[in-house]
């Protein structure tokens, strides 16, 4: 049987049979879309770690917007799970305020991102990073990034290169700081991902996309391609070329 013939008939099967299409497409609405876009997320950054042990590129994660310690964790599950590929160091470096955002800029305000939403109980999810950490090394650093990442601790920490880097901090004022500030750590093979990317009706001005476009646009050295697309509007770039 040619393929045209394999598609035609399973073309017929949906005709014939609606309860089929009906049952995937209930299937599909009732799955929680918090759910969907956090399994692409892990998987996104599953990804991630496993293209960057086969490059055996040695680097540290960095995490802005830690909020429940999932993706963190997945983080360390991924770098375990692919150490037999490239023999990779990796250290993981997480920044939060575990209290919201602070004071907002005009051009970053959202109906969505509000504090009462996004702040969290720090003891409980510091626990949790440290109870799944094993032997990987962790930094948790706790603060808005306007004062964090200024401090001369936080700054000897991207004296080594980055390996991945996780932005999901919502708005462009941090994004931009937690950009700038891995500047420095920032390698050829280096992974970027970017959460929420096309928040604030897709304006390339404003959230992640507006600081990662300001910074491309003050770092023409420093070159990225796309690497894939996950979930709600997250997207994963990957530094081809810093001249």
């Amino acid at each position: 049987m040619s393929a045209t013939d394999t598609v035609s008939k399973e073309i017929n099967i949906a005709k014939s049979f609606f309860f089929i299409q009906d049952f995937f497409s209930w299937i599909v609405t009732k799955v929680p879309f918090t759910l969907q876009h956090n399994l692409e997320k892990y998987l996104t950054i599953k990804k991630a770690f496993y293209l960057t042990a086969l490059e055996n590129l040695q680097g540290d994660y960095y995490e802005f917007g830690v909020f429940t310690g999932s993706s963190f964790v997945c983080a360390m599950r991924s770098h375990n799970a692919f150490k037999h590929l490239g023999n990779t160091t990796t250290d993981f470096y997480g920044f939060d305020s575990f209290k919201g955002f602070g004071n907002v800029q005009d051009g970053d305000k959202h109906w969505f991102y509000r504090d009462s939403i996004f702040e969290i109980n720090e003891k409980k999810v510091l626990n949790f990073i440290r109870k799944k950490s094993g032997k990987n090394k962790v930094k948790i650093i706790k603060g808005f990034f306007d004062k964090t990442l200024k401090n001369k601790t936080c700054k000897e920490l991207t004296k080594n290169k980055a390996r991945i880097i996780f932005i999901d901090c919502d708005m462009k004022a941090p994004a931009a700081l937690a950009l700038d500030y891995t500047k420095p750590a920032l390698q050829q093979g280096t992974i970027m991902i970017l959460d929420d990317f096309f928040s604030y009706y897709g304006n390339k001005n404003k959230g992640l996309a507006g600081a990662f476009f300001d910074f491309c646009k003050k770092n023409k050295n420093i070159e990225f391609r796309e690497l894939c697309r996950y979930g709600a509007g997250g997207i994963a770039y990957i530094v081809s070329d810093v001249k």
